[in-house]
């Protein structure tokens, strides 16, 4: 994708007005990716504003958060819970974690904000590090 960089695509503007394109489908979502987790701990890779990330906390898991956008995660950030989400910054493809999880997840086509195969493999060898030997690593 010429002129596409992730890690500029995301700033201020885009972020005030990111959850205003939502797809319909993020209840069905949060349900599907609920059962993944079976109660363990969840990371979502490129968590944005929390659209999928927050309603999986208010249903009491422990979710984790990896972004590249300081916009994006100023409007989580102004959520009800989103000031709890512990947030990394940084590429999902590469940026470690310090623990494990049942559930990592990157959903509605972000994958594609990698935009080389060494990127996504590197993306895949990072989940593997972090995931549990009965994780769950999800792609929408």
């Amino acid at each position: 994708m010429r002129n596409f960089d992730p890690a500029r695509s995301f700033g201020p503007e885009v972020a005030s007005r990111y959850d205003g394109h939502t797809r319909g489908d993020e209840a069905e979502t949060v349900d599907f990716l609920a059962r993944q987790a079976n109660g363990g701990p969840v990371l979502e890779l490129a968590i944005g504003t929390g659209r999928i990330g927050l309603p999986l906390a208010q249903r009491g898991l422990s979710v984790t958060g990896i972004e590249i956008s300081e916009a994006m995660v100023t409007q989580l950030r102004r959520k009800p819970g989103g000031i709890e989400i512990p947030i990394i910054m940084g590429d999902f493809a590469d940026v470690a974690v310090d623990r494990e999880f049942r559930l990592i997840f990157v959903v509605y086509n972000t994958i594609y904000n990698l935009l080389t195969q060494d990127h996504q493999v590197r993306c895949f060898e990072n989940v593997a590090r972090h995931l549990t030997t009965d994780g769950v690593f999800v792609i929408e």
